[in-house]
């Protein structure tokens, strides 16, 4: 069998052309990077491909599709977990790579577009992390790509043309993340295969370059074959780069898949650890000065970075020789190294910062689990929608706010809705009804002050609320004695209970219940509500039964936790 393959598919001399390279110098470990960069490359596109079987790339269902992948494929969560690490790995490896190369000199004559070539690769990678970290569609890719799409537009002329080209238009949507996608899983590798092959072919047309040190004779004695001992070096250090990443993504749990994306959120955006930099380095450029720092020195230092082998004219590799060049690049590394620390110490004491974080970890928890119900087809986002808590408080903050208050925030002309109906809010209202909080501010100002004694007031209140627990039949004893505060404080001469007493006021019956605040809220100006006197719009033909129902439910929510 081996005979049979070898005469026709060569193996032995494909095998001889791949590892019959002689390493000048002797095998050495600090050539190992290169080898494991490609070795984590292999093992991204190999996830990548897995990932991609489960994926799909729309803003309706992105999210729904990395949840799937995450909490329901078998090992989903452990592949997603090594695709996301590999991502850093990567960099990390990229950036030694070079810096190995920088100290050995390996970028001079005849080797300069060896150089030239890693560091478009260097560009690509960057580019994996850029484009992939959207794909999940939620909270901190979403924002965090948006700064970098931001930052693209202050580019000079073509800024506002580049960043539509690659949002898909204006805004953030489908266009975006199939754009994004078709970068991250096409052009980008077929980009990286492009120059990775023609970097390989310049790395053995052209040679290993040897330690700066020994003279060529010397070199030629420890001359070493490839195949075995750099590559046993390489397997020694590919195996210790895969067991890391693998600890690191049992650790961790997989990778981090924070709640759907929400663009009426006000997320305070922060990049991968690797763009942090940057970021940080445009808090020290404001206004006009913002596209110094956003891409006039990432350009110019790029740019440096291409040209280096054409710039660097010392006649020796010794390091201490190339002290301009290793100065400069050092200088680089460490404003790269301090940004970041200084991005990860400002946010580490930013209230705000750490305030959202402890939200966002909770809301991606409760999305998770709100997911195990089903997804609804308008997409992740939507997921909320099986939580009528949260749903109901998303639209009391989105259409209630604008004339009533609630915890500290939005307007005045309408009455409080911090513990709606609780009973400290009924006894405050009963001792002013008239005060800015309740009433004052509105059309319904008219209802006389009740002087009543603290147990008649109590009594009254507790009558009140009896009525909002649907299902309990009130007790007779505490209905006659609500029945008697009615009439002896005169509340029938507006107000109907049981059938008895006027109608300028909403009615007593059921009040507070479910179904009394369900319908208030969908027409409050009925007579059995505030009628003429109502200045509230009609919310019937604005919001859906359900988003009416999470409402109720919400502020129910709210006024039992209260009493």
């Amino acid at each position: 069998m081996k005979k049979w393959l070898e005469d026709r598919l060569g193996l032995s001399a494909l095998f001889n052309f791949f590892m019959d390279e002689p390493v000048e110098g002797g095998a050495k470990w600090s050539y190992v990077f290169g080898s494991a960069l490609i070795f984590v490359f292999m093992m991204q596109v190999v996830s990548g491909v897995m990932l991609a079987t489960g994926y799909s790339a729309s803003a309706t269902d992105a999210w729904g599709s990395v949840y799937y992948i995450q909490h329901k494929t078998f090992s989903g969560w452990f592949i997603r977990g090594m695709h996301n690490i590999g991502s850093s790995a990567m960099i990390v490896l990229a950036v030694l790579h070079m810096g190995q190369t920088l100290i050995y000199g390996a970028y001079r004559k005849p080797r300069e577009l060896n150089w030239v070539t890693g560091a478009f690769m260097l560009f690509i990678v960057f580019g994996f992390g850029l484009t992939g970290y959207l794909l999940p569609w939620d909270q901190k890719g979403f924002w965090a790509t948006q700064v970098a799409t931001s930052i693209m537009g202050l580019s000079p002329v073509i800024g506002e043309f580049l960043k539509e080209v690659v949002q898909g238009g204006n805004d953030y949507g489908n266009l975006t993340l199939t754009r994004f996608y078709s970068f991250h899983v096409f052009f980008l590798p077929a980009g990286l295969m492009s120059f990775m092959a023609i970097h390989i072919y310049l790395f053995r047309r052209h040679g290993v370059t040897p330690h700066w040190k020994p003279g060529e004779i010397e070199l030629k004695k420890k001359t070493q074959p490839f195949w075995p001992d750099q590559i046993f070096k390489d397997v020694i250090v590919a195996v210790i780069v895969f067991i890391s990443m693998v600890v690191l993504v049992w650790c961790r749990g997989g990778a981090e898949l924070q709640s759907p994306a929400d663009p009426s959120s006000n997320y305070l955006a922060r990049p991968e650890w690797y763009f942090l930099f940057l970021f940080q380095l445009l808090k020290y450029f404001e206004g006009e000065l913002e596209v110094v720092g956003a891409i006039i020195l990432p350009s110019i230092i790029a740019v440096l970075i291409i040209a280096l082998p054409f710039i660097d004219r010392a006649k020796s590799r010794y390091p201490l020789r190339r002290l301009p060049v290793m100065g400069s690049f050092g200088a680089v590394l460490a404003g790269v190294i301090f940004l970041t620390a200084m991005s990860v110490i400002s946010d580490s004491g930013d209230e705000r910062i750490m305030e959202q974080r402890e939200k966002s970890e909770k809301m991606a928890h409760l999305a998770v689990e709100l997911a195990e119900h089903g997804i609804p087809p308008q997409g992740g986002a939507s997921v909320f929608q099986n939580d009528p808590l949260y749903s109901g408080e998303q639209v009391l903050r989105q259409h209630c706010l604008a004339c009533h208050s609630f915890e500290g925030s939005g307007g005045n002309s309408a009455p409080d809705l911090t513990a709606y109906n609780t009973k400290p809010w009924l006894v405050g209202f009963f001792a002013d009804p008239n005060a800015p909080k309740y009433y004052g501010k509105t059309n319904i100002d008219i209802m006389p002050e009740y002087d009543l004694e603290e147990e008649e007031l109590s009594g009254l209140v507790d009558f009140l609320l009896a009525q909002a627990e649907q299902g309990k039949e009130v007790g007779s004893e505490l209905k006659e004695t609500g029945e008697i505060l009615l009439e002896e404080n005169g509340c029938y001469n507006c107000h109907t209970f049981d059938g008895i007493g006027g109608d300028t006021a909403p009615i007593l019956d059921n009040f507070g219940s479910d179904e009394w605040l369900r319908g208030l809220i969908e027409d409050p100006g009925k007579k059995e509500y505030f009628g003429q006197l109502n200045a509230m719009p009609a919310f019937k033909d604005k919001l859906s039964t359900q988003e009416i129902d999470n409402l109720v439910f919400f502020l129910q929510n709210k006024r039992k936790k209260h009493n």
